[in-house]
């Protein structure tokens, strides 16, 4: 699955999206992020799970947080974020992520199936199955 982040080049950017080529892409992440929503984790660093492929160098910190600040970027860290949650607001995302693993969810004209997945900070998460732009 890639991780990428898009400052321009659409209304929707800035952008972090998650592109995958095989099925069990939002699965897995589902299941990396599942701790953050259950109190057993307090932060993953998504960029290093084993089945994530960063573009130019991406890096996602996600963390449970006290409020929902969404995805921003490091200060003076160039192509580094972080996304911070609640742990209500990471059950939410797992469910989103639910349905990009359900056979029965409509794809685009361009056969892309895609689902947002958080728009509570400076940086909209995207997450589909294919990037076509």
């Amino acid at each position: 699955m890639n991780l990428e982040f898009l400052p321009d080049g659409s209304p929707d950017c800035p952008l972090i999206i998650f592109s995958w080529s095989v099925p069990e892409g939002a699965e897995q992440l589902r299941g990396a992020l599942r701790g953050l929503a259950s109190s057993s984790e307090t932060a993953v660093e998504i960029h290093a799970l084993p089945f994530i492929s960063p573009v130019d160098g991406c890096q996602l910190s996600a963390h449970a947080a006290k409020e929902d600040v969404g995805a921003r970027p490091l200060e003076n860290a160039g192509n580094r974020f972080t996304w911070s949650l609640t742990r209500r607001s990471w059950q939410n995302a797992l469910d989103l992520l639910g349905t990009m693993t359900r056979q029965d969810v409509r794809a685009d004209a361009n056969g892309c199936r895609f689902q947002w997945l958080d728009d509570a900070g400076g940086i909209d998460v995207l997450i589909s199955t294919h990037r076509s732009w």
